[in-house]
């Protein structure tokens, strides 16, 4: 078997993440509209040295791709011809597209790839409200994915003593973060009270926990580590890159950390032998509901299990504390736009590694890590039926580090 190449991030592009107003949802279906194209253009300025000739392959997440989204993005940009897949893997499309790309690149198959993640979210997608959020539609109290994700909460809390201070705390972090990121939905600050004292969505999540369902698009060029510089001077390495399935038969709460265990642990085991929670500077983790961010922080190795209400207590995922984490605003100020969700977190650690981040900037990252998951499909099914919070659905741990 040949061995594997390092593969860097040359290249990054986003959107702004927003609410499309006065436009067809079935339309939608159909086109990528000029987010997409956008995105990609961005990624591709970025990039030195660079034709659109040398792009041999492009990876397009989206949570609904019978669209073709990439053949008409990569068309409307001009290099439509080389290879070109659509990814449908749910709030981890984006990502899903990542680890093809990287593993293009990896195995020798393949020196550029562009990655893209896209998502034209309207009214009826996933139970969305005319405004925009999947907790205000007409015909039930709150949306499904809320329910299940309440359900989680109120297991952690009956089974670790969690607060809904707690919970409000990951959200009033994040919304904080999010005011300094132009890209991001929503950019108001709030005080813990005023996320308590937001509308119910499903008990104990208020609306100000919850991510808002958005669209919004996100690119990623990629090339061979030992080339980046030529692409760019300061390219940001994929050193760990893997992914794991919910699997059943496993209590609940244990279902929940099981499958982010275990990708983080293979995530790890490709940077060194000894490389851990330890080493890093900095963590961009899904945070679709508050809880997911306090379950990421135990499932990573952050702090011990039970314990993530404790440490956001004391300060340590704050900007100015000792891994910080979502310093964009992670989902719940981004917007969850399913295909590209996963992208914006890369996106992010990109700009932090190489000291572009502006006013979010954290000093000194050298190794940063992302966590992207959903327990959609069958993990859906599984919360609902006891069988487990977490089966099916995907789990992703990708490590970048300064090249």
């Amino acid at each position: 078997m040949a061995e594997r190449r390092d593969v860097s991030i040359v290249g990054i592009g986003r959107t702004e993440f927003k609410l499309e107003e006065e436009f067809n949802p079935m339309v939608a279906m159909f086109m990528p509209m000029p987010i997409g194209p956008d995105a990609v253009k961005k990624a591709l300025d970025d990039v030195d040295n660079l034709e659109l000739q040398d792009i041999e392959a492009t990876y397009t997440g989206r949570s609904d791709p019978i669209t073709n989204a990439g053949q008409m993005i990569t068309r409307d940009v001009g290099y439509l011809g080389e290879a070109c897949y659509s990814v449908d893997n749910g709030s981890t499309s984006g990502t899903t597209a990542l680890m093809n790309g990287y593993y293009d690149i990896a195995s020798g198959l393949r020196d550029i790839v562009v990655v893209i993640g896209i998502e034209i979210m309207g009214p009826g997608a996933l139970y969305v409200h005319p405004e925009g959020q999947s907790w205000k539609c007409k015909d039930v109290k709150s949306g499904p994915f809320a329910r299940l994700f309440a359900q989680l909460a109120r297991r952690h809390m009956r089974e670790y003593g969690t607060t809904n201070e707690q919970l409000a705390m990951v959200a009033a972090k994040n919304l904080k973060n999010g005011t300094l990121n132009p890209y991001a939905f929503r950019k108001e600050e709030l005080s813990v009270d005023d996320v308590l004292n937001s509308p119910i969505v499903a008990e104990p999540l208020t609306e100000y926990m919850c991510a808002p369902i958005v669209s919004g698009a996100v690119a990623l060029v990629l090339a061979p580590a030992k080339q980046a510089r030529y692409y760019n001077p300061d390219p940001v390495k994929i050193a760990g890159c893997a992914m794991s399935a919910g699997k059943p038969g496993l209590e609940y709460l244990e279902s929940a950390y099981d499958p982010i265990v275990r990708a983080a642990r293979e995530a790890y085991r490709m940077v060194g032998p000894f490389f851990g929670a330890k080493d890093l500077d900095l963590a961009q983790v899904h945070d679709s509901f508050a809880i997911s961010e306090l379950i990421a922080y135990e499932a990573l190795g952050f702090c011990g299990r039970g314990k993530s209400g404790e440490w956001i207590e004391e300060g340590v995922p704050m900007p100015d504390g000792d891994l910080p984490v979502n310093t964009d605003g992670g989902m719940i100020a981004n917007g969850q736009p399913l295909g590209a969700c996963g992208l914006a977190q890369a996106y992010e650690l990109v700009l932090q590694l190489r000291g572009k981040a502006e006013k979010r900037q954290v000093e000194d990252v050298e190794r940063a890590v992302q966590y992207n998951g959903g327990s959609e499909g069958s993990g859906f099914c599984g919360g609902f039926a006891g069988r487990g919070f977490g089966t099916g659905g995907s789990y992703f741990v990708n490590i970048f580090t300064r090249a």
